[in-house]
C-alpha cells in the first residue's frame, strides 16, 4: 500500500508533463536466482539521448542508420519519388525562422534566402560551390517572425519580404529588401505595419498583407488582403475571402487534383487538422493528425510587464507539383511535439517530418513521407530549384536548438534533397549521395 501513493503521483507527473512517472514509480522486479544470465540481445539499435533543446520530456526515438535526415521516402504505391543527392549545410550559429528559393538579382540563376531571428542572408550553391553572398541585420526591437521572395513590380527580380513585429507590442516592423551584388541589402521599405506573406501555387503567387493585432487577445486585426509594394510602401486592394480563423500565416491555396479544382489548405486551431474547403467556404476535408507545429511566434500585446502572450506560427503549406505529372500536392511538415500542450507559452519538438498528399477522390491521400529527421523539427521547406541545375529540391530548414539566451546557443542547419525524379514502383532507385558543403557563415552583420 505504500507504494500507491508513489504511483498515484507518478501517473500526474506523466499526465502533465509527459514524464515516464509510472515506469519510475514501480519498483524493480527481483532477478530470479535460477535463471540463467543472457547476454543482451545482438545488433539492437541503442535509444537516442534527449537533444538538450527539450523543454519537455518526449519520447526517444532509435537513432536512424542511414544519414541524419533519413532520406528514405516513404511513397504511394504509384510512384516513387527519389533524389540522386544531398546537400548539407555546416551548423549555424542561429535560430532559423524562415526560407526561400528565388532569383533575387535578375541573373536568371536561384538564390537562397534565409533568416534567423535578428538577421537575413542570401546565399547560392552554383557548381557544387555554395557561397554566402550578403546578409542585414534587422533593427534592434524587433524580431524576424517569416520570409519570402516575390517579384512585387514583374521586373524579373525578386525583393525580399522580411515580416517582423516588436515583440510585445501592437506594432508590425516589416521591410523589403534587395541584393544589389554587395554584402549587404538594400534597404526598399521599413517601418511597415504589416505582416506580408507570398501565397499561392508554383508559378501563380500573390502578394497578401494583413495587420497586427491592437489587444492582448488577437495576434492579427482586420482580414487578409491582396496587397502591391510601390515606393517603400505596401498597398492593399481586395480582401480574401476565407473561413473564420485563417490568418496570414496558416494558409495556402492553389488547384489539386486532375479537375484543377480551386481550394484553400490551412491549419486549423486549437486542433492544428490539416483543412480543406473549396472557393465557397465548404468543407471538403479534414485530417486526423496534427500538422504545421513549430516554435515560431508572434508575441502579443503584453498583459502586463514580465508577462508573455505567444502565439505559435505553423509551418507553410507549399502547394506544387513535386512528382512532375502535371497537378500540384499539398506538401506540409508533421513535426513531433517533445511534451505536453497544457502550457500554452511554451512548446519542444523532437523531430520532423515532410509530408506530400494527393487530392483523389475528394480526399488527401498521403503520397510521400521524407522520413524522421532526427536532428530536429522543420521550420521553413520549399521545393524549388535550389541548385540551378534544372530540376527541382525539396530544401528544408531545420532547428537543432533554439537556444536560451546566455546559457547555449541556437543552432540549426539547412538540408536539400536535391534533383527530385519518379521512378516506376518496380524499381529500385539509387542510394542518393550525400554531399555535404560547409556554408562559409558570415558573423552576424552590424545593425542598422
Amino acid at each position: 500500500m505504500k507504494t500507491l501513493p508513489k504511483i498515484l503521483i507518478a501517473s500526474l507527473l506523466a499526465i502533465l508533463f509527459g514524464l515516464p512517472g509510472l515506469a519510475l514509480a514501480q519498483a524493480p522486479e527481483k532477478a530470479d536466482p535460477k535463471a540463467d544470465p543472457k547476454p543482451a540481445p545482438q545488433g539492437e539499435k541503442p535509444r537516442a539521448k534527449r537533444h538538450p533543446s527539450y523543454s519537455l520530456r518526449g519520447v526517444d526515438e532509435p537513432i536512424s542508420p542511414d544519414s541524419v535526415l533519413n532520406p528514405s521516402f516513404v511513397v504511394s504505391t504509384e510512384y516513387k519519388i527519389a533524389q540522386s543527392s544531398i546537400w548539407r549545410s555546416s551548423y549555424i550559429p542561429e535560430r532559423l525562422v524562415g526560407l526561400d528559393v528565388g532569383d533575387v538579382d535578375g541573373d536568371g540563376k536561384n538564390e537562397m534566402v534565409y533568416a534567423t531571428r535578428r538577421n537575413v542572408y542570401v546565399s547560392r550553391l552554383d557548381g557544387g560551390t555554395y557561397t554566402v553572398l550578403a546578409n542585414f541585420a534587422i533593427p534592434d526591437n524587433t524580431t524576424i517572425i517569416a520570409l519570402d521572395v516575390f517579384d512585387a513590380n514583374m521586373d524579373g527580380r525578386k525583393e525580399i519580404f522580411v515580416s517582423a513585429q516588436k515583440p510585445g507590442t501592437a506594432e508590425a516592423n516589416s521591410h523589403v529588401l534587395a541584393y544589389n551584388g554587395g554584402k549587404t541589402l538594400e534597404v526598399l521599405g521599413k517601418n511597415i505595419n504589416y505582416y506580408l506573406r507570398a501565397v499561392g501555387e508554383e508559378g501563380k503567387k500573390s502578394l497578401i498583407a494583413q495587420k497586427p493585432g491592437t489587444s492582448t487577445s488577437e495576434s492579427y486585426s482586420g482580414g487578409v488582403f491582396y496587397a502591391s509594394f510601390d515606393g517603400g510602401r505596401i498597398s492593399t486592394s481586395s480582401k480574401l475571402n476565407l473561413p473564420l480563423g485563417v490568418d496570414i500565416y496558416n494558409f495556402n491555396m492553389g488547384t489539386l487534383g486532375e479537375e484543377r479544382m480551386q481550394l484553400t489548405a490551412f491549419i486549423k486551431f486549437p486542433t492544428e487538422h490539416l483543412n480543406l474547403v473549396d472557393s465557397g467556404g465548404g468543407k471538403v476535408w479534414e485530417s486526423h493528425d496534427e500538422y504545421g507545429g513549430s516554435i515560431n511566434h508572434i508575441e502579443r500585446l503584453n498583459y502586463g510587464d514580465n508577462n508573455r502572450n505567444l502565439d505559435y506560427l505553423p509551418t507553410r503549406i507549399i502547394i506544387g507539383d513535386i512528382d512532375m505529372d502535371g497537378t500540384n500536392e499539398v506538401i506540409v511538415a508533421k513535426n513531433n511535439l517533445g511534451g505536453t500542450r497544457l502550457f500554452r507559452n511554451l512548446r519542444s519538438f523532437n523531430s520532423g517530418s515532410i509530408e506530400a498528399r494527393k487530392f483523389v477522390n475528394l480526399s488527401l491521400i498521403p503520397f510521400f513521407n521524407s522520413g524522421n529527421m532526427q536532428q530536429g523539427p522543420a521550420v521553413d521547406y520549399q521545393l524549388a530549384d535550389f541548385d540551378n541545375n534544372g530540376t527541382k529540391d525539396l530544401v528544408i530548414a531545420i532547428v537543432i536548438d533554439p537556444g536560451s539566451g546566455m546559457m547555449r546557443d541556437a543552432r540549426s542547419i539547412i538540408f536539400s534533397l536535391n534533383n527530385l525524379y519518379v521512378v516506376n514502383p518496380e524499381d529500385t532507385p539509387p542510394a542518393p549521395v550525400a554531399t555535404p558543403a560547409a556554408i562559409p557563415h558570415l558573423p552576424p552583420p552590424k545593425k542598422e
